[in-house]
């Protein structure tokens, strides 16, 4: 009202008081509060208005001339509201201030007391650390000015294993926008792992533009040894119950399985598959105790090397040597720093091997190897369990062992058996009738010395000493079998060539050479074999080719090897000729005591005996093939290698 009245009688507009407008209008903003300002705004307006219309079209009156006492006093009000104003001003401003920085010191106290450490990162790619709360040092170890100097440092410490997914997932959020959540991995500054919980959101202005990334990193490193312990206690108890599982299944494999072959096969199996192993198979030793031979393996990698007879040196040159060697386990928890470790390049995922000694009645019969794909693989728990197995399978070794030699024992009894009834039979009726035949020709000698007939009694004698040079064959063949198996000349290396060019030399004559072509075929093997033995038989099946080489008009007879044994991984060695064959039917007979496929046949049907045994007594098979009559005959049989020429 007091400025309106000044101006309306002071020349309007022109008059210096028509700007104190402005400080009615500050000063109801500032003392009576916003609505009232307004109000305040209108009415200034509305009569401001009124002034320049009453101006322009002079309903103004007069101008009064004001004494210079009241100029002053008018100057000093307005002076003095400006004070007022301005204080008001200054004070409002300074309690803003203080109660910002009042709010700010809160909210940094807050953040840089609590466990989580909080830090702020740009929209880059990269995510460049712009601020991190101090705490950030008990937790990792660096500084907060380490992070300020190196924006990057969040990315250096991250953990080799979890370095990829974090920066994946950081990359895909700063393109989308979307929150970060993620548990991994930090190093700290002492190489220490820690856990965290790293959560994150992009801080958005009014106008939605990305501004920072707000992040908090909570320390989980706790929770997740807590979660690491049980779940190793899980995982043992899981473990300890497989391993007295496995344990109980071996034992009632070895108490139940009395074949060799078939209760390692299944020991192995037992373990691998119940351990989740890579690779399992077991050695035992040969009688020198110089080298053991891989008897047991399993998967495709274990039949390959059972297929051509995988064996290792009693020696310091592999694990399972080692083993044997010292009678003691040897662990490798990385294959690659253990110099003992045998580099089979048959199992390249091998990370970890385990070698346990069998041990039976005090004495080392072999070893089994445990392989894993995961290095450190074996616990203390598994190798104690291992070993108790290892123990059990060697004494099952052992028992089976023993019912093999008795079974064997058995059978050999069962086939001594046989023979003595066949020699019975022979006895009663091959030697009977040379018998029959001296005592009824001592007769007509008798009646032939009374009558003075010597022609006669020169015939009658000859008959007599055929019959007794009959029996006396017979008896010396029934000695030379029953030698067999008994008898044996110490076992030497030798070239199986050396074997065939004595034979020849004692079986035929150059006549019988320039008659008869005999081939022998290149390579031939080392054997190791008792050498008088097999000339022996060698002899007899040339013998027997040359004997039955029929009306052929170019006999032909090949001596060579075929290959090798499936079974036994033996040489096979074989004598073929092109003579009158044998039927299917008589294969098996002809190696039967006293079986002579014709009567007209000289010699006694042991021969052929006397080789069986032989070649079985060497620990190999002997078989016939023959296409039929006159479609020749070839005779194949297994030797053993000599030593160190198998493998």
């Amino acid at each position: 009202m007091i400025v309106s009245f000044g101006a309306y009688t002071a020349t309007g507009v022109a008059a210096p008081i028509f700007f104190g407008y402005a400080a009615v209008i500050l000063i109801g903003a500032l003392v009576l509060g916003v609505r009232t300002g307004l109000w305040l705004v209108f009415l200034s307006v509305g009569f401001g208005g009124f002034m320049i219309y009453a101006d322009a079209y002079h309903f103004l009156p007069d101008a009064k001339e004001y004494s210079l006492m009241s100029r002053l006093f008018i100057y000093a009000f307005f002076f003095f509201v400006i004070l007022l104003l301005q204080k008001t001003a200054v004070d409002t401003t300074r309690n803003a201030i203080s109660r910002a920085n009042t709010s700010e010191m809160m909210y940094r106290s807050f953040l840089e007391n609590i466990s989580t450490v909080t830090y702020i990162n740009d929209t880059s790619l990269g995510s460049l650390t712009t601020y991190v709360s101090p705490q950030v040092i008990k937790i990792i170890g660096y500084s907060q000015d380490e992070f300020l100097v190196n924006p990057l440092l969040w990315m250096d410490i991250l953990h080799p294993a979890d370095r990829e997914n974090v920066i994946l997932e950081n990359n895909r959020t700063s393109e989308t926008g979307e929150p970060f959540l993620m548990e991994y991995r930090l190093i700290s500054k002492d190489q220490q792992v820690v856990w965290v919980r790293d959560e994150a959101s992009l801080i958005r202005n009014e106008q939605g533009q990305p501004q920072y990334w707000l992040g908090a990193w909570t320390d989980i490193t706790q929770r997740k040894n807590s979660e690491t312990a049980q779940r190793n206690v899980v995982e043992a108890l899981t473990r300890r119950t497989i391993q007295l599982q496995t344990a109980g299944e071996v034992s009632r494999a070895a108490t139940s399985i009395l074949e060799l072959d078939v209760l390692l096969s299944k020991v192995v199996e037992l373990i691998c598959s119940h351990f989740d192993y890579y690779y399992v198979g077991i050695f035992l030793a040969d009688e020198k105790h110089e080298i053991v031979v891989l008897r047991a393996a399993t998967g495709e990698m274990g039949q390959t090397m059972l297929n051509f007879q995988h064996s290792l040196p009693v020696a310091s040159s592999s694990m399972v040597g080692w083993c044997v060697k010292n009678n003691q386990a040897r662990i490798a928890l990385d294959v690659g720093e253990d110099a003992v470790h045998f580099k089979n390049p048959i199992l390249p995922l091998t990370r970890s091997e385990l070698a346990l000694p069998l041990r039976a009645r005090g004495d080392v019969i072999g070893a089994m190897t445990i392989q894993s794909d995961r290095a450190a693989a074996f616990t203390e728990a598994d190798i104690t369990a291992l070993q108790t197995m290892a123990d059990q399978v060697a004494n099952a070794i052992e028992t089976a062992r023993l019912f093999d030699d008795r079974s064997r024992l058995i059978k050999e009894l069962e086939t001594k058996n046989a023979e003595l009834e066949r020699f019975s039979y022979t006895v009663s009726h091959d030697l009977k009738s040379p018998l029959v035949t001296i005592r009824g020709f001592v007769g007509y000698l008798r009646e032939d010395a009374r009558k003075g007939d010597m022609i006669r009694f020169d015939n009658d004698l000859a008959r007599v000493i055929n019959a007794t040079d009959k029996m006396q064959n017979l008896l010396s063949d029934l000695l030379e079998l029953s030698r067999v198996g008994r008898i044996i000349n110490p076992l030497e290396n030798i070239e199986f060539s050396e074997i065939i060019k004595e034979t020849l030399s004692l079986v035929l004559n150059p006549l019988m050479l320039d008659a008869i072509q005999v081939e022998i075929l290149d390579p031939l093997p080392i054997v190791c074999c008792d050498r008088a033995r097999i000339v022996e038989v060698l002899q007899n099946l040339v013998t027997n080719a040359v004997k039955f080489m029929g009306e052929q008009s170019a006999p032909h007879i090949q001596i060579g090897a075929a290959g090798f044994d499936n079974n036994s991984g033996y040489p096979i060695l074989f004598v073929k000729d092109n003579g009158v064959g044998i039927e299917a039917q008589y294969h098996e007979r002809v190696f039967g005591l006293f079986n002579r496929l014709s009567s007209d046949n000289e010699g006694t049907g042991i021969g052929l005996a006397i080789v069986k045994r032989i070649i079985e007594v060497h620990g190999g098979r002997i078989w016939l093939e023959s296409a039929g009559r006159n479609k020749g005959s070839t005779f194949y049989f297994t030797l053993p290698f000599a030593e160190g020429e198998g493998n």
